[in-house]
Formats: C-alpha cells, sequence, structure tokens
C-alpha cells in the first residue's frame, strides 16, 4: 500500500470542511489560500473523490464523501498527535 498523501494535505482538508470557505482556512492554518486550494484538489486526484462541492458565493460545502472521509481524517490527526506526544514523553525519560 502506498500513501500518496499528506497529512498537512490531511489537515488543510479539514480546516476547510470546518471553516466551509479556503479563505477561513488558510487564515486558520496561517498559509496562503493557492496552497490550500492545491491540497485539496491534490487529495480529490488521489482520492479520485470531489470532496466539496463549490458554491462561488457561498464557499464550500462537503460532498456525502466528503463527510465521510473528514471523521477518518480527524481520526488520522488525532492519532497522529497521540503519538507525537507519546514521543515526547518518552524522549523525556530517556
Amino acid at each position: 500500500m502506498t500513501v500518496r498523501f499528506t497529512l498537512r494535505q490531511l489537515e488543510y482538508f479539514v480546516a476547510v470542511g470546518e471553516a466551509g470557505s479556503i479563505a477561513q482556512a488558510a487564515e486558520r492554518v496561517n498559509v496562503s489560500s493557492p496552497s490550500i486550494s492545491a491540497a485539496i484538489v491534490q487529495l480529490e486526484n488521489e482520492f479520485g473523490l470531489s470532496l466539496f462541492v463549490r458554491r462561488h458565493a457561498q464557499g464550500l460545502a462537503l460532498t456525502q464523501s466528503g463527510r465521510q472521509l473528514m471523521e477518518q481524517a480527524r481520526n488520522v490527526l488525532g492519532q497522529t498527535e497521540a503519538l507525537n506526544r507519546q514521543a515526547i514523553d518518552l524522549s523525556g525519560t530517556v
């Protein structure tokens, strides 16, 4: 199994899904809007799915597939944070 997406892309995906806007997500994670847009397009291409419905005047809304993947993305990011915390704890005890 080859994973062809990054944790950063998942972070941006979750930020857009929660904010409903690329501009607001970019502010939230402190990166440019084009970086967020590129990450979302790359994820959609990798998964072969549309994650968002783009509504020009109203921002973005998660598709049904996007909602399902959002839950998993949050889980992956949460597990990653737990792994990082455990590694920090362990490095302090060695």
